[in-house]
């Protein structure tokens, strides 16, 4: 009885399927669209709190970004979904996206010191010797 009840355990751990497999859709957005589309939404969060030119704030952009690649929510919920089962190319997708937001920071970052007239260099080297004068006066 033992065996029998173990033979069944086999056969019904076996037969279940750890992965979820999703058939891909018809209309499957293809991996380029989806990095511009995700690298969009991800700006489109991110500006949706700060005031516009028509003094608007808390604005939704999704919209926007649907409209602009001519894509419905379902389309790209579907498409999600299926690339969100295949972990490898959907890591690569986000990394893609990650690497264009990096990007953009660096280059806003570089904008917004060169209108302050913030020297980077000058600063850190202005932090390195005010350190090494504090550990000589520590010393003293």
């Amino acid at each position: 009885m033992k065996k029998l009840a173990f033979f069944l355990f086999l056969i019904v751990f076996f037969s279940c399927k750890s992965k979820i497999e999703f058939d891909k859709p018809a209309d499957l957005i293809s991996k380029d669209t989806m990095i511009l589309m995700l690298y969009d939404m991800h700006l489109a969060v991110g500006t949706s709190n700060l005031q516009n030119v028509h003094l608007e704030k808390n604005r939704n952009y999704m919209s926007l970004v649907y409209e602009k690649y001519h894509i419905d929510s379902i389309r790209f919920g579907e498409s999600n979904i299926y690339y969100t089962a295949k972990i490898d190319e959907y890591e690569e997708i986000f990394e893609e996206v990650q690497r264009r937001l990096k990007i953009l920071e660096d280059e806003m970052e570089a904008v917004t010191d060169s209108i302050l007239g913030v020297d980077k260099n000058a600063e850190e080297a202005s932090r390195k010797k005010d350190s090494i004068e504090r550990a000589l006066d520590l010393k003293k």
